[in-house]
């Protein structure tokens, strides 16, 4: 005699369902987990595409995942603490922007700046030197004997160095010095 046995239609494996299987009386339906819907074929599953719903409120892109949605920003901006909008990235921590002075950063990209009195160069990364303006230049040395030779020299040293970082000419800039002691004294004008 045959007794009824509960026959599991999911068993063989022939079923095609994607996701899970479930069997009822000799027959068997398919399920998708969750986050995703059955197609019409009844054995397919479509993630359910959270960001179509238009309430993500991302500033930049919304990515679908099987239980929701999160937020990612383009290139060059970084996710702020709000997980939906975006800020650009601080580019002047990040690269190696080689600004002579200054990295300022600006969405998603830099511009370098220079100190006030000088102007950035075609390069966008130089700032103008001294010698690149004219200007009239008078040192004053102090030439009392409490100042030793040794120390004199060291002067001298640095006033040679400061007049040939300049382009010094009659109609460009122009260099005078004046030495003190007991007296002043100059020692040759503009």
């Amino acid at each position: 005699s045959c007794s009824p046995t509960a026959i599991d239609a999911c068993e063989d494996g022939r079923h095609g369902c994607q996701h899970q299987c479930i069997s009822a009386r000799g027959s068997y339906s398919c399920r998708c987990r969750a986050g995703y819907y059955l197609n019409q074929d009844k054995r397919s599953c479509t993630m359910i595409n959270y960001c179509s719903f238009g309430n993500h409120s991302c500033q930049h892109e919304c990515v679908s995942i099987p239980n929701g949605h999160y937020c990612r920003c383009r290139s060059g901006f970084t996710l702020q603490p709000d997980s939906r909008s975006c800020r650009a990235t601080d580019l002047c921590n990040g690269v190696d922007h080689g600004c002579e002075f200054k990295c300022v950063s600006t969405e998603g990209s830099y511009r370098c700046v220079c100190p006030e009195g000088q102007q950035l160069q075609a390069d966008g990364k130089a700032c103008s030197k001294c010698g690149a303006g004219h200007v009239d230049l008078v040192m004053v040395i102090d030439g009392s004997k409490s100042v030793r030779p040794q120390n004199f020299e060291l002067v001298k040293q640095f006033v040679n160095r400061i007049v040939d970082l300049l382009e010094v000419s009659p109609h460009g800039t122009r260099v005078g010095l004046v030495q003190y002691s007991s007296r002043v004294r100059t020692e040759f004008p503009l």
